[in-house]
């Protein structure tokens, strides 16, 4: 009868591991997933529910995102930093930086704020949308 027991415990134990490796490697495929959408480049259409013009900045603030680093422009200034994605639909703009010309974008540090304070993310008809812990903050276009 101990033997039988001892072999229960040895037979659940090696299938209870084996499911759990397999949920991590299901985890670790939709994550990079995830990510994998992210990478593109992406020009910003609306600021704070307003749509954005001209007269906000000279030319649009566009965003090109790899697997770990992101750059691109404010309008006027370059930027980059890392990207930090974990979860599903989380993510944050790590060690940004920026370049101090003067510029004639009067929503240039509105953005960059929205860009350090951004907590997640949602992709849907090739729109990014970026939201920080009060909600939508930003929506871009996919570019080319």
């Amino acid at each position: 009868m101990k033997k039988i027991l001892m072999l229960f415990i040895a037979v659940s134990l090696f299938y209870s591991c084996k499911s759990s490796k397999a949920t991590n490697s299901v985890a670790s495929t939709n994550e990079s997933t995830i990510e994998k959408k992210l990478q593109h480049t992406w020009i910003l259409e609306n600021l704070n529910g307003k749509v954005i013009t001209d007269k906000d900045f000279s030319t649009a603030p566009k965003i090109e995102m790899t697997s770990s680093n992101f750059s691109g422009s404010t309008g006027c200034n370059g930027i980059k930093g890392n990207l930090l994605a974990k979860d599903a639909g989380k993510l944050q703009f790590m060690n940004l930086t920026s370049e101090t010309k003067k510029c004639e974008a009067k929503k240039e540090a509105e953005f960059l704020q929205l860009l350090k304070t951004t907590s997640s993310y949602s992709i849907e008809n090739n729109k990014l949308y970026l939201s920080n812990q009060f909600g939508l903050t930003m929506s871009f276009k996919k570019g080319n």
